[in-house]
C-alpha cells in the first residue's frame, strides 16, 4: 500500500474512532488532519507530494527453481510479507515480497542466460558474497534481527558490532549468496550530523 492509500486508511480510521466517541468530522477534515500529522501545510500538498514521489524496487536474482526457499527464508529473517507471485507455465518464476517499505522481486534467473553469459545477466549469486550490491535493513534491533537471519539459515559475514559513529551493525550472507547489512536504525541520521 503506497503511503496515499495509507493515508487515506488512516484518515478513514480516524474518522470512525472519532464516532465512537459521537465526535462527527468529515472524511475531508480527517483528510487534513493526517496530512498535517504528516509535516504537510494541507491534504492538497501531500496530494501533489505524493504524486510526484518516487519510490525504489529491486529484484534479488536466485537460481531457478529456489524462488520459493528464497521466499520463505526471507520471511523467516527480516519479516518478509508477500504480496504477489508470477507464474509462466504453470511454474512460479518471481515472488513480490515487502521488507519495510521497500518492494522486493525474488526472481529465478534465467537458465538459458546462465548457460549462455554473452546474452548478459541478470545472473545468480555463484558463491557467498559475488554480488554487485548489499542490501541494507536499518532495524531497531540488529542483534534480534542477526540472531533471527541466523537461525533461518543466514551465516554471518561480519559480527555485531558498534561503528565508529556508535550505532551497531552486522552483516550475513544469506543462502543464496545475498550480503544483508543489519544496521540500527536512525545510523542514516546519524552520519548525517556528522
Amino acid at each position: 500500500m503506497d503511503k496515499l492509500s495509507r493515508s487515506k486508511s488512516m484518515a478513514k480510521a480516524l474518522r470512525k474512532a472519532l464516532a465512537e466517541r459521537q465526535v462527527d468530522l468529515p472524511h475531508s477534515a480527517c483528510l487534513e488532519i493526517v496530512a498535517r500529522q504528516n509535516g504537510f501545510r494541507d491534504w492538497n500538498v501531500w496530494k501533489a507530494a505524493s504524486d510526484e514521489e518516487v519510490t525504489l524496487s529491486m529484484a534479488i536474482m536466485v537460481e531457478h527453481s529456489r524462488e520459493e526457499e528464497a521466499t520463505r527464508f526471507y520471511e523467516a529473517a527480516f519479516d518478509a510479507v508477500r504480496i504477489g507471485t508470477y507464474v509462466h507455465a504453470d511454474e512460479l518464476v518471481a515472488v513480490d515480497l515487502r521488507i519495510g517499505e521497500t518492494k522486493i522481486t525474488v526472481s529465478g534467473s534465467n537458465p538459458r542466460r546462465e548457460l549462455e553469459p554473452v546474452r548478459g545477466g541478470p545472473f545468480y549469486p555463484k558463491g557467498k558474497g559475488s554480488v554487485s550490491s548489499v542490501l541494507r535493513l536499518e532495524v531497531r534491533d540488529p542483534e534480534a534481527v542477526l540472531r533471527k537471519a541466523v537461525e533461518a539459515g543466514a551465516v554471518i559475514r561480519d559480527e555485531l558490532q558498534v561503528s565508529t559513529e556508535g550505532y551497531r551493525v552486522a552483516s550475513v550472507f544469506d543462502p543464496f549468496g545475498h550480503i544483508w547489512g543489519l544496521m540500527e536504525r536512525g545510523s542514516s541520521m546519524q552520519r548525517g550530523q556528522a
